[in-house]
């Protein structure tokens, strides 16, 4: 919905939050939100993104990268990743953008490699759809949940309602 009213930042910042309760769910034993958040992204968002097309150089959406730009949006009010929370080398990208586009983009994300003398990598950029980045993670947390329905037990609340 946030999305179809032109709402970017506000649909990335719901989206990054799903795996935060699915991480929860998954490694309920786990103390570390960090831990349990790049664990679920791993686990159930990015399954396959290191092996592939972009080959060995290239810089590509991984859970760090997305726990990083939860961080900064939703701690900041920044929508960035900080290159020094990441740990996977061909991941630490020096220029991060988001996309927000009004068509739905089967893109998910483009990465550029500049290299230097003796084809040292010198500068990695790494451009993600907002609307690409919220569906899967979206798809991910409902595939899970609906799976898993009954490890959301640890969700309790009241909401009541004055007039």
């Amino acid at each position: 919905m946030a999305l179809s009213h032109e709402l970017y930042l506000s649909a990335l910042a719901l989206a990054l939050t799903l795996p935060d309760t699915c991480g929860k769910a998954e490694y309920p034993d786990e103390d570390h939100n960090g831990v349990r958040y790049r664990n679920w992204c791993s686990q159930y968002v990015i399954t396959d993104r290191c092996d592939s097309p972009y080959g060995y150089d290239m810089p590509y959406l991984n859970e760090e990268i997305i726990y990083s730009l939860r961080n900064s949006l939703l701690h900041q009010s920044t929508p960035n990743v900080e290159k020094s929370t990441i740990r996977e080398s061909r991941c630490k990208i020096d220029k991060f953008e988001l996309v927000a586009t009004k068509e739905n983009s089967a893109n998910g994300d483009l990465s550029m490699v500049s290299y230097g003398k003796d084809m040292c990598i010198v500068h990695r950029e790494l451009q993600v759809h907002i609307s690409h980045l919220c569906y899967i993670l979206c798809t991910a947390a409902e595939n899970y949940y609906r799976n898993n329905k009954g490890k959301f037990d640890f969700i309790k609340y009241s909401i009541v309602t004055r007039e």
